[in-house]
C-alpha cells in the first residue's frame, strides 16, 4: 500500500500545472473581457448597398461629396467634409474623415438614443484598405463625435465600464510595428457628456484610463505579447 501511495503522489504532482510560466494569449483575454462590457445595438445594418434606410421609425441616407460624405438622419445634416477625429489613429496624430466615401455600416442604439456610423473608402488600395472612421451620433441633440482607426477593426461597439448609466466607446491608436515585428495598440476610454457628444474619460486623480496590448502580426508568439493596464479596474486579473 505504501509504495502504491508514493506513485500516486507523484503521478499527481507531474500532472500539476506551473501557472507561474504559463503564456497568456492578452488578444483573448482582451477580446472575452470587452464582450462582456458590450451594449448590445437594437439593430445593426451591414454591407450598406443603397442609400437610403430605415431603422425602426428613423430615416437616414446619404451622398458621397467631393470630399467626404453627406449623412442626413430625421432631416438633420451632417457633413464629414472638414471633421478630423478625436483620437490618434496613427501614432503620428488625428486623421481627416473626408477620405471615406462610403457608409459601411449603421448601429441603431435604440435605449441610449444613439446611432453608430462605420465609414470606409472604396475602393481601397495598399494601406487604405485597414483604414474606418466612425460617427456617434446622439439623436436628442444632433452631436456627433469622430474617430478613425488603422488595422485595429471595423466593427462599431458601444460599452458600459463605469455602471453610471452613460454609454463609452474605446479609441484604438495603432502605433506601428517595430524592428522585432512587434506591433502595439493602445485602447483609450471614452464617455458620453450631458451635451451627447464623448470625451476622453477621466477623474480628478487621472486624466486618462487606458491599456496597451503588445504583440507580434496575427499573435504568433505569445512570449512578445504583454498588456500594460492603466485602466478602472484590472483586466488581467491572473497577474500573468
Amino acid at each position: 500500500m505504501t509504495v502504491l501511495a508514493v506513485l500516486i503522489s507523484c503521478i499527481s504532482a507531474t500532472n500539476k500545472t506551473d501557472n507561474s510560466t504559463e503564456k497568456v494569449d492578452y488578444g483573448q483575454l482582451i477580446k472575452e473581457y470587452l464582450k462582456a462590457k458590450t451594449i448590445e445595438p437594437t439593430w445593426v445594418i451591414d454591407d450598406v448597398d443603397k442609400n437610403e434606410l430605415e431603422l425602426l421609425k428613423h430615416k437616414i441616407s446619404w451622398v458621397e461629396l467631393e470630399k467626404g460624405l453627406e449623412i442626413t438622419v430625421n432631416e438633420h445634416i451632417i457633413t464629414t467634409s472638414d471633421k478630423v477625429t478625436s483620437n490618434a489613429v496613427w501614432e503620428s496624430g488625428v486623421d481627416s474623415v473626408n477620405f471615406a466615401n462610403h457608409l459601411q455600416q449603421v448601429s441603431l442604439y435604440e435605449t441610449e438614443s444613439l446611432i453608430g456610423f462605420v465609414l470606409t473608402s472604396s475602393p481601397c488600395t495598399g494601406l487604405g484598405c485597414g483604414v474606418n472612421y466612425q460617427i456617434i451620433y446622439d439623436l436628442k441633440t444632433g452631436k456627433q463625435t469622430y474617430f478613425g482607426r488603422f488595422r485595429t477593426g471595423f466593427e462599431f461597439q458601444l460599452y458600459n465600464f463605469n455602471s453610471d448609466g452613460r454609454p463609452d466607446y474605446l479609441s484604438k491608436t495603432f502605433y506601428g510595428r517595430n524592428t522585432q515585428g512587434i506591433d502595439t495598440t493602445e485602447y483609450v476610454l471614452y464617455s458620453q457628456t450631458k451635451n451627447g457628444d464623448f470625451e476622453v474619460f477621466g477623474t480628478g486623480e487621472q486624466k486618462k484610463f487606458c491599456f496597451k496590448h503588445i504583440y507580434t502580426e496575427f499573435q504568433q508568439n505569445l512570449d512578445n505579447e504583454k498588456l500594460e493596464e492603466n485602466w478602472i479596474e484590472r483586466i488581467n486579473k491572473n497577474g500573468r
